[in-house]
């Protein structure tokens, strides 16, 4: 009996060894295996980022004022029935995971510039700061065609409350998205999502661009404003 307990062993021990070990890439290395979305994907590749330093090199392209003849101006205005200073809590507080996740958009990864990380969906719980760089992927035709999409977050000014995202240099748009917070007379607050975007074609700017923009937008609003009604 101790002999074939000993031969047992002895095989299983073989096929332990023989089992090749599944590499880990290295955390400063992006790892593309964990981001789930395709479209996301190929756009890193055709970035060529692909480790922490690539991405601390990223530039952006972000609204300019003496340029301002050159853009385009979108404006969409949401009233919460809350106060400033909890809506500007939640808004500043809320993970990239939940504000980017819905219907229409899907968070990807980020890269944290002042902490030179990648963080993928799974870790993704700590609220938006500034330099976090996010991957996410659009929906768009019900999901026949899917489009990866980068931005910055740039700003996060408490006294002026305003958050500022900036499109990345080599991205399809160019410029920045602004939301602005005021109270309003009866305690309630205004909150005003202010783009300036253009891009190499005027068609996709005038015509297509404002539909998808108001989707995705109202999407990450709706996020945002769950939280508030939840309490949480």
């Amino acid at each position: 009996m101790s002999r074939k307990i000993a031969l047992i062993i002895s095989f299983a021990a073989a096929l332990l060894i023989s089992v090749p070990s599944i590499a880990q890439v290295p955390g400063d290395i992006l790892d593309i295996n964990r981001i789930p979305q395709k479209a996301v994907r190929e756009l890193v590749t055709r970035e060529h980022v692909k480790t922490a330093n690539d991405f601390q090199h990223i530039v952006t392209a972000c609204y300019r004022k003496e340029d301002s003849l050159n853009y385009l101006t979108d404006v969409k205005t949401y009233v919460v029935k809350a106060g400033i200073g909890n809506v500007w809590e939640k808004y500043t507080n809320i993970s990239p995971r939940k504000a980017w996740t819905g219907h229409l958009v899907k968070f990807g990864f980020l890269f944290s510039r002042p902490k030179n990380k990648f963080i993928y969906a799974e870790n993704a719980n700590e609220p938006i700061r500034v330099g976090n760089i996010i991957y996410v992927n659009l929906s768009l035709l019900k999901g026949l065609k899917n489009m990866g999409v980068a931005f910055e977050i740039t700003r996060l000014d408490e006294p002026s409350k305003t958050i500022c995202f900036c499109y990345l240099h080599d991205g399809v748009s160019q410029g920045s998205q602004e939301i602005r917070f005021s109270e309003m007379p009866n305690g309630y607050t205004k909150i005003s999502h202010v783009t300036h975007y253009h891009s190499r074609s005027a068609f996709r700017d005038r015509e297509l661009y404002p539909i998808f923009h108001a989707k995705f937008v109202g999407e990450f609003h709706q996020n945002v404003l769950r939280q508030i009604v939840a309490g949480s």
